[in-house]
Order: structure tokens, then C-alpha cells, then sequence
């Protein structure tokens, strides 16, 4: 019979890092299969970029220096605990000190160092390579004073200092890259073949269809419970279903709604409901093309961008591409933050006030051809989006229908990604139907919505959106002591200021082998802990012998 477990996270025993989980561990033969949706190419932290199939898994590869705890809260220095870092201690407001765990070695046999974590973080600071600089702009210097001691000084006090460096640097080996130029890192024979310090190490990649991982048996923290981790490539989200559903692979998660009923009445299934950290939104470019300094003539106005939020039946869509355990927010907020609100809830669709805001901002069907148009001008826009992702396609033609009623013609535009990359830094487009991945602290929303990021290049706030004063709410947000209220203040901004269209706050159900035991599941950064769970051996089957 299947199980539903609705938490954070899914534990079926008590786990320490420190020390064996659920009773001895025997040498583990079991093989966990994963079936990506997109290949894993530059599984390398600080060159892979916010990359979800790359950070699946590189978190098998490379340590973080502090792990989640119980709870999955990041406000604290005691919230998180030790993973590549044994401790750290405060100094004073601004600084912290990180002591890497002696044990811990590179799958080559080298020492974890220092100068390791330093290295890191100034390939992160590189514009040449850097994907992270926007995350970690609030360090202000990282300094080694040992050779496994690691100082970091913060620009301003924050009561997630542990997080921002602990966990978001994961320390790449010096002394194998720091001879290279950063730009070669990423076609060098390290990329093709990496080499961490965590508990799997890569073992063999076939082009296009699977990564291989095998357990470190010298892993310092204790040897993995999971002997091979292998990683198909199944872009195909029903082909996903059928290789879970047939016995092939033993995690299924985004699983598509019409396949969701199948798969949790399947018996070889267990089922888990943890708060999704994906947001899906239609972010408005504000900004005139390629010249960011002139307004977009199209949503300059917050009239316009307020009326084709309200057009939207966002209720309707969320629940037909995500299911009825999706929320609607009308912010960047995503169910991995639920603890700011109690619960996210969106404002419902008005398709009357959304006319009378078009009609008081100008536009009017003159000619009588069920378009919109002002000054001659027909309301006509374009929505780009990724042409591989199957909800995108899906949104997409529910907001062009729906759009459509009030005289707005949106067409649209589905791209490979590689098009879409090029375009969206470039200013080349109206529309973007963008899906993140947010981090498990509303502090990451600089990364997309801040003055600060807005005037940088090479960040993800391609729309160039800046408000002072939601940036002034953030900052006094990182800092505060009811952090829930003064994060609803700066949503509160946001969802004044219609910077984008949020579509869902999806749940992510998730589908496991019910072989499998000692499960655990992170809302953010999903498989941390893959190599603690363990099969049942009376359980067990073919590969796993």
C-alpha cells in the first residue's frame, strides 16, 4: 500500500553525519537510478550556473561547507550543521570563521584545504566564469589564516552569514585548476572528468544518456549506504514516468498531472508531497531592447502590467499544469517560502477591472478588429520561452487564450535554449516565461529583482527591474527580528510594482522505489542526502546485488 508523507523532508530513521544511520553499515551494493529531464554537462559548482540537472549533481560530487538541518531553516548561526566545515565560529557581526574537517580529502588523495575554499570564492567573484556573484555580493573578503582555517568578513550583518558562505561555496580543488585561466575550466579534461570531495565519485558519462557515480568507500563522514548512482538522460517527462513505472529508476519527481494518479496507485511506489521551491512566472521587460536606459513603451506603464495579470485565470492554469496542491502567489514567493505568509494565496482574476485599466492607459479597439491599439499602434507582444519545456508550452497557450478576450495578442515565440540565452541578456524579447528554482532564503530574491543586479551584466535580473524601495525593504529584512513580517513588507512592495506575472507556487510530489528506506528528501537541493538512504535487503532487486 502507498504512503503519502507530507513534511519538509522524508525521514524514515534517525541520520547523523557523524556517525552510521540506522545501525552498522555493510559494504552497500544497491544502485539508485535517477532520470533526468536534461543532461548534466558542467556538473562543476561556480562554472554550471543555476542549472538544476547540474546541481543534482554536483551535489554527489562536491561538499558544501554546512548542510541543512532538521527544520531546513537558513536564519542563525547555529540553523545549519557541519558537512565539509566540522565548526565555525562569530568573531564579531561582520566576520566568521569556517575550520575545515581534517579528514577530509579529494578523490585524488589530497587534503581539503583553505586555500581551497579561498580559490573558490575568487573564481565565484571572476566575471570571466562567476555565476554566483549576485548570492555571495554581501562577502566582503575571504581570507585563509591556517591551513584549514578559513576568516570571512560580511559588508553587513545578517542573520544568514552561515548559509551565504557555508553553503553556498562549495569548494573546488586548487591544486588541480588554479594553473588553468577560469574561462579554460570549463573545456578542460577536469570538466569532462571532475573530481570533488564528497561521497560519489564520477565515474563514467555517456554522451547524451547517463552519468555514472560510484561510492567513495574512503568518504570521511562514512561510507555511502548506496554503492552507484546513476543518472539517465529522459527529456521526455511521460518517457520519465514509464522508465519509474516499469522498475527502471527509483525517483520520479515533477511528474505531469494527467500521469499523477498512476503513479501513486502503482505499488512499487512510495510517495512524498515536499514544499516546491519552482516558480513560474511571465517577467515583464520594462526596458526598451538592447537599451536599457529607455523605458519600454509596452510596460512602462504598472497599469498595463496590473491589467494583463487580472486577465489571467492564474487559479485555473496552476491547478492544470501543476495540480490542486498549487498555489497562486502574486509575488516571488514560492512554497519553500510558505513561512513568511502562513500560505500562499494570489488575487483572483478580474477580467473587467483588467479592461477598464488597458482603457484608462490608452488602449482601445479603434478600428473594431478585436485588438487593442493606441495611436494606431496594435496591442500586439511576443512571449518567449524555452520550447523543450512542456509546461512552458502549456502556460504559454493558456495565456495567449486568455489574453486574447480582453484584445491583447500575444504571440509566441519557443525557442531553443541556446536562442533564448543569447536573447535574454540582450533584450530581445516582451515577454519571458521563466521558471526558478529559489534558493531556501527570500535574500536570494536580489539575484533577480534588485538596483544592485539590475546594473550589473551577466546577471538574472534581465529585465533590469529596480526599485529602491524594495530594495530598501530587503536589507532591513536580512536583519530584522520578525524576519516573517518584514519579508511580507517587501512582497507587499513587489506585489505592488507588478514587476512579472507569477503563474504557480507548485508542490513537488515525489515518487520513490518503495525498496528504498532512510529517505531523505530536502525541499531545497532535493538529493543531499542520496547517500544515506539505504535499501531494504530482504527488498532488494537485481541491481542492487
Amino acid at each position: 500500500m502507498n504512503r503519502l508523507l507530507r513534511s519538509a523532508f522524508l525521514l524514515t530513521c534517525t541520520v547523523s553525519l557523524a556517525a552510521p544511520a540506522c545501525g552498522q553499515r555493510s559494504a552497500p551494493r544497491a544502485t539508485i537510478v535517477y532520470a533526468l529531464g536534461k543532461e548534466p554537462t558542467m556538473p562543476i559548482p561556480v562554472i554550471m550556473g543555476p542549472d538544476e540537472a547540474n546541481s543534482d549533481l554536483s551535489d554527489q560530487l562536491f561538499l558544501h561547507l554546512v548542510t541543512f538541518a532538521p527544520g531546513a531553516q537558513v536564519a542563525g548561526d547555529n540553523a545549519m550543521a557541519p558537512s565539509l566545515a566540522k565548526s565555525w565560529r562569530r568573531i564579531d557581526p561582520l566576520t566568521l570563521v569556517f575550520e575545515i574537517d581534517p579528514r577530509a580529502r579529494w578523490h585524488d588523495g589530497a587534503p581539503v584545504t583553505a586555500h581551497d575554499v579561498v580559490y573558490t570564492w575568487q573564481l565565484a567573484n571572476d566575471p570571466r566564469v562567476g555565476t554566483d556573484r549576485g548570492r555571495l555580493e554581501s562577502i566582503a573578503a575571504v581570507e585563509a589564516t591556517a591551513e584549514r582555517t578559513v576568516r570571512v568578513h560580511f559588508k553587513v550583518p545578517s542573520s544568514e552569514q552561515v548559509y551565504v558562505f557555508g553553503f553556498l561555496i562549495q569548494p573546488l580543488p586548487s591544486h588541480l585548476l588554479e594553473k588553468l585561466a577560469p574561462e579554460a575550466i570549463s573545456t578542460s579534461e577536469y570538466a569532462k572528468h571532475p573530481i570533488g570531495d564528497g561521497p560519489y565519485i564520477y565515474t563514467r558519462r555517456v554522451a547524451g544518456q547517463s552519468i555514472e557515480l560510484t561510492a567513495d568507500s574512503t568518504f570521511f563522514l562514512g561510507r555511502p549506504t548506496i554503492a552507484r548512482v546513476l543518472f539517465r538522460v529522459a527529456a521526455d517527462p511521460n518517457l520519465r514516468v514509464s522508465l519509474f513505472l516499469d522498475g527502471e529508476t527509483d525517483i520520479l519527481d515533477k511528474i505531469p498531472q494527467p500521469s499523477l494518479a498512476q503513479v501513486q496507485q502503482h505499488a512499487g511506489s512510495r510517495m512524498a508531497d515536499v514544499p516546491s521551491n519552482i516558480l513560474p512566472y511571465l517577467l515583464f521587460n520594462t526596458r526598451a531592447g538592447a537599451d536599457s536606459t529607455k523605458a519600454n513603451p509596452w510596460f512602462d506603464d504598472p497599469r498595463v502590467r496590473e491589467a494583463l495579470t487580472l486577465a489571467l485565470d492564474r487559479v485555473a492554469i496552476a491547478h492544470d499544469v501543476f495540480g490542486a496542491t498549487a498555489a497562486v502567489p502574486d509575488a516571488a514567493q514560492s512554497q519553500l517560502w510558505s513561512w513568511i505568509t502562513g500560505g500562499i494565496s494570489g488575487q483572483p482574476a478580474n477580467v473587467a477591472r483588467a479592461k477598464a485599466l488597458l482603457a484608462a492607459a490608452g488602449w482601445r479597439d479603434a478600428n473594431g478588429d478585436g485588438i487593442l491599439d493606441r495611436n494606431g499602434t496594435p496591442f500586439h507582444i511576443k512571449v518567449l520561452y524555452p520550447s523543450v519545456s512542456a509546461a512552458r508550452v502549456t502556460i504559454a497557450a493558456k495565456v495567449q487564450q486568455m489574453w486574447r478576450t480582453i484584445g491583447v495578442d500575444a504571440e509566441l515565440d519557443p525557442q531553443a535554449i541556446p536562442v533564448v540565452q543569447q536573447r535574454l541578456p540582450a533584450g530581445q524579447w516582451d515577454l519571458y516565461l521563466n521558471s526558478v528554482n529559489q534558493d531556501p532564503t527570500p535574500s536570494s530574491l536580489v539575484q533577480s529583482w534588485s538596483c544592485t543586479t539590475a546594473k550589473q551584466p551577466g546577471t538574472s535580473n534581465y529585465a533590469h527591474w529596480c526599485d529602491s524601495t524594495f530594495d530598501r525593504l530587503v536589507t532591513t529584512a536580512r536583519t530584522a527580528k520578525d524576519q516573517a513580517a518584514a519579508w511580507r513588507a517587501a512582497l507587499a512592495r513587489m506585489t505592488a510594482q507588478h514587476p512579472a506575472i507569477f503563474i504557480a507556487a507548485p508542490s513537488n510530489m515525489i515518487a520513490v522505489h518503495s525498496r528504498l528506506d532512510n529517505v531523505i528528501i530536502w525541499p531545497s537541493h532535493a538529493w543531499l542526502s542520496l547517500w544515506q538512504w539505504r535499501v531494504r535487503p530482504e527488498a532488494a532487486i537485481s541491481r542492487d546485488r
